[in-house]
């Protein structure tokens, strides 16, 4: 037994010596052939600058130094690849009969470049892309299994991406991309940063090209983790399933803008939306929030099962926002390019969400919300164009800006004021909006606001494919001696930036509709048929009686009387900022 044991010794020795032996073997007279057999097959130059050796180790490994390869001849940059040190490790048996069973690729200080042209064409196709079908499915030997991929270990990585056709460059670079075998998988890791943000994402990988699943998912982008387990099915049409949770997803790093876009660019973006890629696989996933957060504002209790079958999408989101429930139902069709919103929420704090939503300080509210709109197109631009259907809107009572809101003369807003000139509230009893949509061409069929002492009704349209505005309000005081100083000013133009002015044409005589304890027939849900009525609705209430008789019987109008136009204008001035903001959150 000694003997066989000191036999072992010596030929670990012999092996090891001469796997140490092959390191000095320098392949560098094969560089030349290799970088011949690129330029043949890409149209490209290989250059490999540095040693090209044999690296020590119980199997085979290739090591090459300072690689480069070119960029297309079309490219911005000369070089779409370096990297200092690339190594294969290869399988020794198949070796002997010439074929090349590559078993773990190791890149450091690796550089990649990736863009398009105008025309889409990426860097990344070489010579003619119209040559070499592809392969049957059928020759395929049944697809590839997780089982033939080599180990990958990726250090000091960086990527950029040039859009040909925007000029924009996406960056990341990472400190370690993995890909290591574990049990009938593998364990794959991506630890760096994407356009400056940290990105952190691990995951256990299994099965095929028919059938592959990640398990313990997690990824951590900017501080904002999510996790779970989702699988891809290729064995016929595609399809996603899974669920995902998170404890608290910030999606401020992704959704904010630069602030650049002010009023000068249109509200709803002409990018086109992929609604078509709806048609190309099917998905059944759910995901769940305990916060979703958007600058400073905050939904709990998120919860979106989202299901596309054959073509159709369907997610019906429900949440809460400072504990009230809301909920939102996407449905959109890819063969027919339509999209369409239904959305509901009661007693929500309207005041909070604009401050949240950096949009207006000027309210301090709660309301009833529904909506219930569809279009159709390629882009949030042509959906708005086609938008069809009606949105209702109860306000309840709470403070609201009189200098934005009143529309009235300087006395009168004098009288608003409870605190006198130095004041800027006044006390909202109700306010009350229904838009009928047709050709994204919103008509107000009820529109009143009314304050402890003033009614305003108003009527006109809001052209969402035109993004303008054209809307006539009719103040109406609820003290006699001042129906003199009331007069009627119109809102229009662009919808990011609308100007409010004295309305001349506008002016008739009289008071057409007493405002005083008028009793609503019929309640607001005749008025509102969309809104809810229930108990802890803000339309239940019952302090929206006036305001409602006023909607309902067409507007109440007053002489005008008095030079009011710079309180006429503050309406415009606030409502250009709310435009604004809409506009940042839309995009351009």
């Amino acid at each position: 037994m000694g003997k066989f044991l000191r036999f072992i010794v010596i030929v670990a020795v012999l092996l090891a010596g001469g796997l140490y032996a092959l390191t000095f073997v320098d392949l560098g007279r094969f560089a030349p052939q290799i970088e011949t057999a690129a330029k043949e097959a890409t149209g490209r130059t290989l250059k490999i600058e540095g040693p090209l050796h044999i690296g020590f180790s119980l199997v085979p490994t290739v090591v090459a130094e300072k690689v480069s390869f070119s960029n297309a001849d079309w490219g911005t940059k000369p070089q779409m690849l370096t990297a200092e040190r690339l190594a294969l490790q290869v399988a020794l048996v198949p070796l002997l009969s010439s074929q090349v069973d590559v078993r773990s690729v190791t890149i450091e200080g690796a550089d990649i470049f990736l863009e398009t042209d105008r025309k889409g064409r990426g860097n990344w196709e070489f010579g003619d892309a119209e040559a070499a079908p592809a392969a049957p499915e059928e020759d395929a030997g049944g697809g590839m299994s997780l089982a033939g991929l080599p180990e990958l270990n990726v250090s000091d990585f960086r990527l950029a991406y040039r859009d040909g056709e925007t000029g924009q460059v996406s960056e990341a670079a990472f400190d370690e991309v993995s890909l290591a075998s574990q049990g009938g998988g593998y364990h794959a890791v991506i630890e760096g940063e994407v356009n400056g943000s940290p990105v952190s994402f691990s995951a256990d990988v299994e099965g095929g090209a028919e059938q592959a699943s990640l398990n313990n998912a997690s990824l951590t982008v900017a501080g904002t983790s999510i996790g779970g387990d989702l699988m891809l099915d290729m064995r016929a049409k595609p399809k996603l399933t899974g669920a995902l949770t998170s404890p608290a997803f910030d999606v401020t790093p992704f959704l904010k803008g630069d602030g650049g876009g002010g009023s000068d660019g249109p509200l709803f973006s002409k990018d086109p939306l992929p609604l078509d890629a709806l048609t190309v696989a099917d998905a059944d996933l759910s995901l769940t929030l305990d916060e979703l957060r958007y600058g400073k504002l905050t939904l709990t209790s998120l919860k979106l099962p989202v299901k596309i079958d054959s073509g159709k999408l369907t997610a019906p989101l429900t949440a809460a926002y400072r504990g009230t429930p809301i909920k939102l139902a996407l449905n959109a069709d890819g063969a027919k390019g339509s999209l369409g919103v239904d959305a509901n929420a009661s007693n929500f704090d309207l005041g909070k969400l604009l401050a949240d939503l950096d949009l207006s300080t000027m309210l301090n509210a709660r309301a009833d919300f529904g909506a219930k709109l569809n279009g159709q197109g390629k882009s949030l631009h042509a959906i708005a164009s086609s938008l069809g259907g009606q949105t209702n809107l109860v306000i309840g009572k709470g403070t609201i800006n009189s200098r934005a809101f009143a529309i009235v003369s300087d006395d009168l807003v004098n009288v608003l004021i409870p605190n006198g000139e130095s004041g800027d509230t006044a006390q909202l009893v109700c306010a009350i909006s229904r838009f009928d949509f047709s050709g994204g061409v919103g008509t107000a069929s009820a529109l009143a606001l009314e304050t402890d002492s003033l009614i305003t009704t108003g009527s006109g349209t809001v052209n969402l494919g035109a993004e303008r505005i054209d809307l006539l309000f009719k103040p109406k005081p609820k003290e006699a001696s001042l129906v003199s100083l009331a007069f009627p000013v119109r809102l229009s133009g662009p919808l990011t930036s609308p100007t409010a002015g004295l309305d001349r044409t506008g002016v008739v005589t009289g008071v057409a509709t007493a405002v005083g304890g008028v009793a609503l027939t019929g309640g607001l849900g005749a008025l509102l048929p969309l809104m809810s009525t229930g108990s802890e609705s803000v339309a239940a209430g019952g302090e929206c009686g006036a305001a409602a008789a006023a909607a309902s019987s067409g507007g109440v109008a007053g002489t005008v009387g008095g030079a009011a136009e710079d309180a006429a204008r503050s309406v415009g001035d606030t409502l250009e900022n709310i435009g604004k903001g809409i506009g940042g959150i839309f995009g351009n």
